[in-house]
């Protein structure tokens, strides 16, 4: 019998729960283990794996210290907030080896996190990802090709209070996963005076829209502060354009040489399911469609240094950190 696969999820919470419940859905055998260090946190999330692990297949372990986690993990998860992940990620490696990482983002909140996780992971030989999935959305994989032969000029994102300092890096990387495009130009002269609490304690947000350009095409990223306007998404070449609706599955498409309007139906995967496929990839092949972390790196940066330069005058304290997970 092939022995089974050691796995890790770092973080019990709302995310670290989703992808634990993805990863009792694997078809293959695995021993999970499960890390937080608050036992009501590993409480909820030994519910939400029971609610859909399979019989027998695989072997669950809870604890509170990563120091109980194996010597060799073929996979990690690390789902914890943005400001202990390094140190997370640092206690990880140490003494371990651990093939595959995931990592959930926002990635860090001091810009010199980012060299010091490259040369971690560098060392230890992981290979390590982050989880912007829209790249591996069927949807989104449609546009690619819808826009290839028109590339995109203009992408615009709005919508009411949608967490533009935590979420605007799932929306820059699917626009560099579009374009094809690295990320510069970074504006915040937009963005509304101060910052607001985020729904995570301990954590801000901001308001109004950061600017930018991604390749050859713009984008803008508007939070309506006050507001609870679904978010949509417009997407813009010199010929086709797109809107796309993710909270009612729903994406209106124009070609003018080929009929105009057209509608596509579709259904944005949950984390709990992107997360067996995904997971599966990686054990079986060592690859995944989501954004390897140096190219993550170089999209989180732009706009870590944007928002950290708007929030400083807002925030007492440590001047090199941005307050978002």
């Amino acid at each position: 019998m092939k022995p089974k696969y050691q796995i890790a999820v770092i973080g019990a919470g709302q995310l670290g729960s989703r992808h634990l419940q993805g990863l009792v859905r694997l078809g293959l055998p695995c021993e999970i283990h499960v890390v937080d260090p608050s036992q009501a946190s590993l409480d909820v999330a030994r519910q939400r794996a029971d609610e859909v692990l399979g019989a027998g297949l695989h072997s669950l372990h809870f604890h509170q210290q990563i120091e109980a986690l194996p010597a060799i993990l073929d996979h990690t998860v690390i789902a914890t907030a943005a400001d202990v992940r390094l140190s997370v990620l640092r206690a990880l490696l140490q003494g371990r080896t651990v093939r595959n990482i995931l990592l959930e983002k926002v990635l860090f909140q001091r810009q010199s996190d980012y060299s010091a996780a490259a040369e971690l992971l560098q060392q230890a030989g992981s290979r390590a990802w982050v989880n912007c999935p829209r790249r591996v959305f069927p949807i989104y994989e449609t546009l690619r090709t819808f826009f290839l032969d028109d590339p995109l000029l203009h992408v615009d994102v709005r919508g009411g209070n949608w967490g533009l300092g935590c979420n605007s890096v799932h929306f820059v990387d699917i626009i560099a996963y579009l374009t094809g495009g690295s990320v510069h130009s970074i504006s915040t002269a937009l963005l509304d005076e101060g910052l607001i609490d985020s729904k995570r304690a301990g954590f801000k947000e901001f308001t109004g829209t950061l600017q930018g350009r991604c390749g050859d095409a713009s984008f803008s990223l508007t939070a309506q502060r006050d507001s609870q306007a679904p978010l949509l998404l417009t997407l813009r070449g010199s010929r086709r354009s797109c809107l796309v609706d993710e909270s009612s599955g729903r994406a209106f498409l124009c070609d003018p040489s080929d009929g105009g309007w057209r509608t596509v139906d579709f259904k944005a995967p949950m984390l709990s399911e992107l997360a067996t496929a995904v997971t599966q990839r990686i054990l079986e092949d060592g690859t995944s469609a989501l954004t390897p972390y140096t190219q993550s790196a170089s999209y989180h940066l732009p706009l870590l240094q944007a928002l950290t330069g708007h929030a400083l005058p807002h925030l007492a304290g440590a001047n090199d950190i941005c307050p978002i997970t």
